[in-house]
Parts: C-alpha cells; sequence; structure tokens
C-alpha cells in the first residue's frame, strides 16, 4: 500500500445499497438533487465500491458510492453540506 495525494474536488453523492440492477435509480436522485440545487456536473462519474463483489457473494450487502463530480464554479463556496436518504 502506498499513500495517493489526489486534488481536492466537490461531488454530490449517494451510497446505493444492494446489487447494480436499479443503481441507474441512484444515478437519478443525484442528478436530481444537483439540479435542484443549482450544481453543475463536470460530467465526470465515480463509483466507490464500499462493499463490493470481491468483499461479498451476497449481492444484498453491496455498497457503491455514487459520486457526480462537481464543475468549480457551481460548487456553493459556503461548503454546506445537505444530506439526503434514499430508501
Amino acid at each position: 500500500m502506498r499513500e495517493l495525494h489526489l486534488p481536492q474536488r466537490t461531488a454530490a453523492v449517494a451510497t446505493h445499497c444492494g446489487p447494480h440492477d436499479d443503481i441507474d435509480l441512484t444515478y437519478a436522485a443525484v442528478g436530481s438533487f444537483a439540479a435542484r440545487n443549482g450544481l453543475r456536473s463536470d460530467d465526470l462519474v465515480e463509483e466507490v465500491y464500499l462493499v463490493g463483489p470481491r468483499d461479498t457473494d451476497q449481492p444484498d450487502r453491496r455498497r457503491t458510492l455514487v459520486a457526480w463530480l462537481l464543475a468549480p464554479d457551481s460548487a456553493r463556496p459556503s461548503a454546506q453540506r445537505i444530506t439526503a436518504s434514499l430508501l
């Protein structure tokens, strides 16, 4: 292992729970959140597998972080954090 330094970025994120069969709903929720809050995407999306296929063979236990990276000029300067729960 080694330490990796990445540039600071702002993103709209949500955690998708379960198999990827309906991950499109999580993407839609993140996009809707960004649109409602005047946040513009930088056309970059990242998925971070918090609990993935290598961690469990039970799809219902998987957790994937969906992050839409935001354009620097659309991020709020106040660093306001808004938390939403998706069921």
